[in-house]
């Protein structure tokens, strides 16, 4: 890590070189800050260029604990950039995030490159911009244009950054070389200084409405950073600058010691992980993929060949008869037809994409493919071995099975060391993680190959141990079976469904399972889905589950055949009327699948605490500002954890109790996040 100092002319040129990101930590500021004190001392210095090392530009900086000191030597770097008596140009060549952009703003112009991205993703870890972003930014842009970019978290790449005015120019040669030529010519001349500005900021009535429309957004937000944004962009508009730099700082030292930003702190840690995995992998050769089959269109079939085509692949989607591959290509036509419709597509590319889609009746075409997954959730012996007949030589198989395990299916083939298993989250929105079960004497290059296709289709994989389900499942599995004692205990079902879907389980526990359809789950030998399914209420779709539905209505209401089969259960079970509260609901379920989570860990069917997480947030849809279950059972404390599960425990065996690796860590003080390290 260093600033590097190497002159042009009269053009001193500082580089910021922090691999792998250039992040602005706090050593990087301080080695800048020393950079411009030896540039300012030197009177043959006659202006200065900011940049990074090629494709790079800066970024904040990874969380480390020290994010209001590196706060402050960012801002003060900023001014001193914007209060330079010599012109800085930002030559920004690669990303500019965060603390970064904040730099560039302060810098009298800014050139871009093409392969430049302008952003602020504070707000994905909770944060505003802690260095003078919320006030610059609107001076430059605009302050609609400003909340979109605060708001939304997104970068924008070189062209949009220009059409913006985040920057001042574009170039396509050698960059710092084009900065250092415009900042010779601003030389002599009255700098402009960003804080100053006003001429961007549009008219008042227009900037206020948009501010109230945010405002309203905002405050139906579970968030707290959005409408800590639209409080000082909106002080950008009204007030002076440095009274809207102290709402900036205020806001941004509150939300950087807040649980939520901890909590989505620790989830983008815990992505990076994934990532920085995943780019490992990517070193491993694997087999040549260019022709996918599907068998079965079926459950989280067609989602899966929507995601395959998207990703460019040849698609050979196989059903045993001609009816059901009738219904399954619809669903994979609706979709593309309801993207048509809300003109995130032409008819044109949805016909030149469904040309790579070859829809048949059997198997026999699957010989065709480099890799088939079997979406079945219970493959018979007889189907893996169709499968497995039609493949070539040197295909792989993979497997969605909920309970069949990998090693046994690979036993029904001759290819065992060509078959994984795969788990999969449809039905829960655009799920971006996959669960990729390697059994033993897998070959290397068949995970490689089954790494290398989750990559194509943009999906975070974690490699997980064998276990009888899905670990997304078995943590879902806890859920339920903490709900249905509660729910047995004498709370309602809205009123543990809104517990959770408050704290950021989407659809809590019983709606969610009525319009997964409670026969479609694997296991139904125990608990009240059985009963329930025994009484022909096996969800929204048969007008009945744990609510009842009316005339096709999707929210349900319960009813007193529910509370009928709920006092019979409760009655066999000995259970006695006690209604947990909020607070006790949620900490139960909290511990439910904390205690779950714990099981797999000890289990080895999964390695970390935080790819559990990852999959209960990017598989179940867990919201992010909770930090996912094991680190919510963190903040609660795991000898709290640990007491519940023994408690529910005692009346469910369902839950696991609270021995094992959560109680060893309980006794020794620890926590989930000591297995991260």
């Amino acid at each position: 890590m260093e600033a590097g100092l190497s002159r042009r002319g009269g053009v001193a040129i500082i580089t910021i070189d922090n691999p792998p990101v250039a992040a602005l930590s706090l050593e990087m500021c301080t080695a800048l800050a020393a950079r411009f004190d030896e540039v300012g001392a030197d009177p043959e210095v006659t202006a200065i260029v900011l940049t990074g090392t090629p494709g790079r530009f800066a970024v904040g900086a990874v969380v480390t604990g020290q994010e209001i000191e590196t706060a402050r030597a960012v801002a003060d770097l900023a001014d001193r950039i914007e209060a330079s008596a010599r012109p800085v140009v930002a030559a920004i060549g690669g990303p500019a995030l965060g603390a970064g952009l904040e730099l560039a703003l302060a810098a009298h112009l800014r050139v871009a490159g093409a392969a430049a991205r302008l952003g602020f993703p504070d707000i994905t870890i909770g944060l505003v911009p802690g260095a003078g972003g919320t006030q610059r930014l609107p001076r430059l842009i605009g302050g609609t244009a400003s909340l979109r970019m605060l708001l939304g978290g997104r970068a924008v790449q070189a062209e949009a950054a220009k059409s913006l005015g985040l920057a001042d120019e574009i170039v396509d040669g050698d960059l710092v070389e084009a900065a250092c030529d415009l900042a010779a010519t601003l030389v002599g001349t009255e700098l402009s200084r960003t804080s100053q500005r006003r001429d961007r900021l549009g008219h008042s009535a227009r900037f206020l409405e948009a501010v109230a429309e945010q405002r309203r957004m905002a405050d139906r937000s579970a968030l707290d950073a959005p409408a800590r944004i639209v409080e000082c962009v909106e002080a950008a508009l009204l007030l002076p600058y440095e009274i809207g730099r102290g709402l900036e700082i205020a806001a941004f030292e509150d939300l950087a010691t807040s649980d939520q930003a901890r909590a989505l702190k620790y989830v983008s840690l815990a992505e990076r992980r994934l990532r920085s995995t995943e780019r490992i992998a990517e070193r491993e050769r694997s087999r040549p993929l260019g022709r996918i089959g599907i068998a079965g269109l079926t459950g989280g079939g067609a989602a899966l060949a929507v995601a395959c085509l998207d990703a460019g692949f040849e698609v050979v989607a196989a059903e045993r008869s001609e009816e059901a591959l009738e219904a399954g290509v619809t669903r994979v036509i609706e979709g593309f037809d309801a993207r048509v419709a809300a003109g995130r597509m032409e008819e044109g590319a949805v016909d030149a994409t469904l040309d790579r889609l070859h829809a048949v009746a059997g198997y026999r075409r699957l010989e065709e493919c480099d890799l088939v997954i079997s979406t079945s959730p219970r493959p018979s012996k007889r189907l893996i071995g169709e499968l497995d007949a039609v493949m070539r030589a040197g295909a792989i198989l993979t497997t969605a099975a909920e309970i069949a395990p990998p090693e046994r299916i690979a036993g029904f083939t001759s290819r065992p060391a060509d078959v994984l298993g795969l788990h999969l989250y449809a039905g829960n929105g655009r799920a971006r993680i996959v669960e990729i079960v390697p059994p033993p004497g897998v070959g290397t290059r068949a995970l490689a190959t089954l790494r290398t296709l989750a990559r194509k289709l943009d999906l975070m994989a974690v490699i997980a141990g064998e276990t009888s389900t899905g670990i997304g499942w078995r943590l879902l599995d806890a859920l339920h079976a903490a709900a249905d004692l509660c729910l047995l205990q004498g709370a309602s079902l809205e009123h543990i469904d809104t517990v959770l879907a408050d704290w950021g389980f989407p659809g809590g526990s019983f709606a969610r399972r009525d319009a997964e359809g409670l026969d479609a789950r694997a296991r139904l030998s125990e608990g009240l889905e059985a009963r329930l399914v025994a009484a022909g209420r096996t969800g929204r779709g048969a007008g009945a589950g744990f609510y009842a539905y009316t005339g096709g209505a999707r929210v349900g209401v319960s009813d007193k055949d529910l509370a009928s089969i709920v006092t019979r259960a409760r009655t066999e079970a000995g259970i006695d009327t006690r209604p947990p509260g909020d607070v006790e609901i949620r900490k139960r379920c909290i511990a439910a699948v904390a205690g779950a989570g714990a099981r797999l860990l000890q289990e080895e069917a999964v390695r970390r605490p935080a790819d559990i997480d990852m999959i209960a947030i990017h598989g179940l849809g867990l919201a992010r500002r909770t930090g996912g279950v094991m680190f919510a059972a963190d903040t609660l404390g795991l000898e709290d954890v640990a007491r519940r599960l023994d408690m529910m425990h005692a009346l469910d065996p369902r839950i696991p109790d609270g021995s094992g690796t959560l109680g060893r860590l309980a006794q020794a003080g620890k926590d989930f996040a000591a297995l991260d390290a």
